[in-house]
């Protein structure tokens, strides 16, 4: 059976909370929290709930004490056709799940997702006002449109983002080709976290939206985007 050393290990590998594994496994916040600090001996059952939970997200208990994140196969598969985005919409809805999880992405041309998911893009706005999971997208400086909340935004110049969109989310690491309408969904854990690091960079390298920008943007006409503006000038709202 699992120790408590390599709970505690195992989460700081998949840099969990005690709140994250506590939902995960379906335990209490206090519970995990007395179990890591030693303060009663947990069940057989509550052991089990915690080690489903960690090897669900990748962890692999070695002999002793250790743990590791398991090697995981190359995995990948392909969405084509006038469905590639909606496609792609219900495989982010059924990963993320709740505010722990969050999706990250290099957005050449957000006006794409309105043109290929205009049926699905609403749905995903609703699951994730439900269900909270954080986003943090790059775009170009001069985007000029905007479908999430303003926060989720970082600008670059756009001769620094190159043509190509991705998105990360989970353990996928999914490739986005607008003109030939397909998806290639990689699932492999290094190579999402690889991409995640190279997204990072980025992040720290842009800038919030400026005044300005948050002005003249047009944004996508949606329920949870209707929050009165600070500045003075109303915003643009586009419909499709």
């Amino acid at each position: 059976m699992i120790t408590l050393l390599q709970i505690k290990a195992a989460r700081a590998l998949l840099e969990w909370k005690q709140e994250t594994l506590a939902q995960k496994a379906g335990l209490s916040l206090p519970s995990i929290n007395n179990l890591e600090r030693g303060l009663y001996s947990p069940r057989q059952d509550t052991l089990e709930a915690i080690k489903t939970a960690l090897e669900n997200a990748g962890v692999e208990f070695l002999d002793g004490s250790g743990v590791r994140l398991a090697q995981q196969e190359y995995a990948y598969q392909t969405f084509e056709g006038k469905n590639f985005i909606a496609d792609l919409d219900e495989d982010i809805m059924n990963v993320l799940q709740g505010p722990e999880d969050e999706i990250i992405g290099v957005l050449d041309n957000e006006r794409h997702w309105i043109t290929y998911a205009s049926v699905t893009n609403p749905l995903y706005i609703e699951a994730r006002k439900k269900r909270g999971w954080k986003e943090r997208f790059i775009v170009s400086n001069k985007a000029g449109f905007m479908i999430s909340p303003p926060e989720s935004y970082r600008t670059i110049d756009p001769s620094i983002m190159g043509p190509l969109t991705y998105e990360i989310y989970g353990d996928r690491l999914a490739l986005i080709m607008w003109e030939s309408m397909r998806v290639t969904l990689i699932k492999n854990i290094s190579i999402a976290t690889g991409f995640k690091l190279q997204f990072d960079a980025l992040w720290n390298f842009g800038k919030p939206l400026t005044k300005d920008q948050l002005d003249s943007w047009e944004r996508f006409h949606c329920p949870e985007l209707e929050k009165p503006s600070k500045t003075k000038k109303k915003l643009k709202t586009i419909k499709y």
